[in-house]
């Protein structure tokens, strides 16, 4: 029995569709992060061009929301941009995700997450220093993701189920100061963003 043509055709554009879609990296684009309270929020800004010459590597502004509407700005970052950002409840830390890599697997020039008090470098960790089985990564043509929300997405396109993790997605707990991700081969860390550090990880359970 023939399969429909139709039916063949709509599933080879949708197939190819989405490793193209999958293969364009987001952004940049200018946007703004809020504590969880909204009184402290974060402007991040994308490299600016001029006449076809790069000025800057993109910055940031920490602000803090006044009683009278008008904000104070508490500190600056300056030489990156990334896509993803959480800010503190105290408006003074700041952890810095780095989901879309180019390349084809984890390695230490890789920037995975990093740490920042008033704008200040605390610590950070490279795709290597987090992801400890490399097959477990997404990969594009040109790109690379290592967090276990992009397997759930991959899961569920192939599948047609939705996959529900909570710790799927980083997540930042300010009551208890820390910051949880989890990783495409499944580790879950937690990190104190006061330091950066690692105050555990599922993989050395």
């Amino acid at each position: 029995m023939k399969k429909p043509l139709f039916g063949t055709l709509s599933f080879l554009v949708i197939f190819f569709s989405g490793i193209m879609f999958a293969d364009v990296p987001r952004g940049p684009f200018a946007y703004v992060a809020t504590s969880s309270s909204g009184k402290y929020y974060f402007e991040m800004l994308p490299p600016q061009w001029e006449s076809g010459v790069r000025k800057n590597d993109g910055f940031g502004i920490a602000y803090q929301l006044l009683r009278d509407g008008t904000n104070k700005e508490m500190w600056r970052t300056d030489g990156w941009y990334s896509l993803e950002v959480f800010l503190s409840e105290d408006g003074s830390h700041l952890v810095r995700v780095e989901s879309e890599i180019l390349g084809h697997e984890p390695s230490c020039n890789d920037l995975a997450v990093a740490f920042y008090e008033n704008g200040k470098l605390l610590k950070q960790y490279s795709t290597a220093d987090l992801v400890r089985d490399k097959t477990k990564v997404v990969a594009t043509v040109s790109y690379y993701r290592w967090q276990a929300s992009d397997v759930d997405r991959r899961q569920e396109m192939v599948s047609g189920v939705k996959v529900k993790d909570e710790l799927a997605e980083p997540r930042l707990l300010w009551w208890e100061k820390t910051f949880r991700l989890k990783t495409c081969d499944g580790i879950v860390y937690v990190f104190d963003i006061t330091t950066g550090n690692i105050k555990k990880d599922s993989g050395n359970q």
